[in-house]
């Protein structure tokens, strides 16, 4: 066997992923190996390249199907021009999408920090953590300012 072919097992080592989740992908038309007379399917260098992509772009949350827009835009076009544009046009759109991810991502981790510090005055407090038994609580004084407390504070209504 050649060095730049490699069984599932060893890629899946490799990437330290499982071969179901390659065997996945293959069904999901993302990725097709080279299979030998037997059936043993090999992966090379560019094979891993391409799922190293997809199973980074899945933990970051895209959808098996954002992935394979994405695989198929350039092949799908019927020009270099027309596929170049068209995948401009459409990481635009993810740059867009997360920019607004990122934004949000801000905004919560501010209002996590801003939680915890409020959070931290309870330590050692023996009241009950409720409206009844702690009615002076300042998680309960703060919950219009910092609205992650509202989950952190009872269900009391």
């Amino acid at each position: 066997m050649d060095n730049d072919n490699y069984k599932i097992g060893e890629v899946a080592n490799k990437l330290a992923t499982s071969i179901r989740t390659i065997r996945f992908y293959e069904e999901e038309g993302l990725l097709t190996p080279i299979r030998t007379p037997r059936g043993t399917r090999l992966y090379s260098d560019k094979h891993i390249a391409r799922l190293r992509v997809i199973i980074r772009l899945t933990k970051l949350g895209f959808s098996i199907e954002a992935i394979r827009i994405i695989a198929e835009m350039r092949e799908k076009s019927k020009t270099g021009d027309e596929g170049s544009l068209l995948i401009e046009h459409h990481f635009e759109g993810i740059l867009n999408t997360l920019a607004n991810q990122i934004s949000d991502l801000e905004k919560i981790s501010l209002e996590i920090n801003n939680a915890q510090n409020i959070i931290s005055e309870c330590s050692g407090c023996s009241n009950t953590p409720s409206t009844k038994g702690c009615p002076k609580c300042p998680v309960r004084k703060k919950r219009k300012e910092i609205e992650l407390l509202n989950l952190v504070w009872d269900t009391e209504f």
